[in-house]
């Protein structure tokens, strides 16, 4: 990888680069959060502007870009982890210094609208970042430890790591789920970069130049969540459609792995199959029901780190 595995005593940086708003938090869950890094031997610190609620629950984009370039500029942060996704993330692309950025490899962690950064940090500089918790998501208490533990070993590079499905799954608060086996929707074996991340927001790089090239071969990662609601099956299809038709996406897609949907999305197994077979995507693995996205606990994967899939009789997903 592009970036230094992490050690005991190495510095975490915590900023909102999408959306802070601290109304309905529970304090006791960011305490945990903060306790549950410093129990692995990190040292945690917060931006500056984390909970600055100047725009749309956000601070100016001006001050989350400073917050963010300070965490790159700063020599003693070794990672920089989102507090929550949201909805801003894109509007600070534009105000990030990427010389400082390409200079300083170093990985931000996150989900959802964190999207934005990861990809765009690796169209921009090759760095590879963490599709994984955001600070807010460690807190929780749903099979928190396969969560941490997954994060951990990605921030260490203990490489080869084989990823395993939970054994509990939930939504926040929400009743606990047994996990079902990930589910092998197309057999087949791929090792590639790995890029991805919530649909809804990867597709909003389309037309920039934070779009991540699809010239080589790639495998990726796409998770929605349920703001769609019963509509989610028919978003996630036609989003997926549109990042077929952008230039060698097509041709260069060689593997697949589908997060697990929420229940308020409403979206069936036999959607994802019919969604699956309707783009002809050819002989490429495709794992479903994988736990990353919008539900917990959670995977950490590496953007624009190479991952491999093997879709045989056994799903399995490794970080070489």
């Amino acid at each position: 990888m592009t970036t230094k595995p992490l050690k005991q005593g190495d510095e975490i940086r915590v900023i909102a680069p999408s959306f802070y708003k601290s109304k309905g938090d529970d304090r006791k869950q960011l305490k945990r959060a903060e306790e549950r890094l410093q129990s692995l031997g990190y040292k945690v610190t917060f931006g500056k502007y984390l909970k600055s609620n100047f725009h749309l629950g956000t601070a100016k984009a001006e001050d989350r870009a400073e917050d963010f370039n300070k965490a790159y500029s700063d020599k003693n942060v070794k990672a920089v982890l989102a507090y929550r996704g949201g909805w801003s993330a894109n509007e600070i692309l534009p105000l990030i210094d990427w010389p400082l950025v390409a200079s300083n490899p170093k990985p931000i962690i996150g989900f959802s609208d964190i999207t934005i950064l990861l990809n765009a940090i690796y169209a921009k500089t090759g760095n590879v970042g963490f599709l994984g918790p955001n600070f807010r998501s460690l807190g929780h208490n749903i099979s928190w430890e396969y969560t941490l533990n997954n994060l951990d070993t990605m921030l260490k590079q203990e490489l080869p790591a084989q990823f395993t499905k939970s054994k509990l799954w939930g939504v926040e608060k929400t009743d606990r789920f047994k996990t079902k086996p990930w589910k092998v929707l197309s057999r087949g074996e791929a090792e590639a970069v790995l890029l991805g991340g919530n649909i809804g927001t990867f597709y909003l790089l389309q037309g920039t130049e934070y779009q991540p090239s699809f010239d080589k071969p790639f495998i990726i990662a796409l998770e929605d969540d349920d703001e769609s609601g019963k509509y989610t099956a028919r978003e996630f299809s036609r989003r997926f459609e549109s990042l077929l038709q952008l230039p060698n996406f097509r041709k260069n897609i060689k593997g697949l792995i589908i997060g697990r949907f929420q229940p308020g999305s409403k979206v069936k197994q036999s959607e994802i199959e019919s969604i699956i077979a309707t783009k002809q995507l050819g002989p490429i693995p495709i794992i479903s029901g994988v736990d990353c996205g919008h539900t917990l606990p959670m995977l950490t994967f590496p953007i624009g780190g190479v991952v491999k899939i093997n879709a045989l009789d056994k799903p399995k997903i490794i970080v070489v």
